[in-house]
């Protein structure tokens, strides 16, 4: 029986080490903006650049409405793996306005009761929208990325700003 015991601690203790590695993770929030303004559903991403040594999981996040973000790991684990990233940053905002949906539903059918003279001009507004991206593209791309932050081993903020 106390053999029993053992061997099954044993397993049970082996089984959980092989689920994933662990890491030395820190706490990451902060604020992305541009001009000073907060970016409000944007999808941020911390990968481990491992030019510089690092390795570890990816972490992501969505902005909330006043710009502000809070790390986790794929897995669910809260904060950032120590070391160097590149940060790479999405607008969600940009990516529902290319496949059309903010223009279906409920949206749409409100333009067809205006009168044609403001339906042209929110027409020409989500035009030059679309023709100046709250995120330029390269903030999107690992290896063009502007953005590099080092994650230090204890809790910290770290704001960004979209140039």
């Amino acid at each position: 029986m106390a053999f029993s015991c053992g061997l099954l601690a044993l397993v049970a203790t082996a089984g959980g080490c092989q689920r994933r590695p662990t890491w030395d993770l820190a706490p990451v929030e902060g604020t992305i903006t541009k001009d000073g303004r907060p970016l409000p559903h944007i999808r941020v991403f911390f990968v481990a650049d491992l030019d510089a040594g690092t390795q570890g999981p990816q972490t992501s996040a969505i902005t909330d409405k006043a710009g502000h973000y809070r790390l986790r790991t794929d897995s669910g684990d809260d904060g950032v793996v120590v070391g160097k990233h590149r940060v790479l940053i999405l607008d969600l905002e940009t990516a529902l306005m290319q496949k059309g949906q903010t223009a279906r539903g409920a949206g749409q059918k409100v333009l067809t009761r205006l009168p044609p003279g403001i339906v042209e001009r929110i027409k020409d507004q989500r035009k030059s929208t679309a023709e100046t991206p709250r995120v330029p593209p390269s903030y999107g791309r690992f290896n063009e990325t502007p953005l590099r932050v080092e994650v230090q081993p204890s809790p910290q903020v770290i704001d960004l700003e979209v140039k």
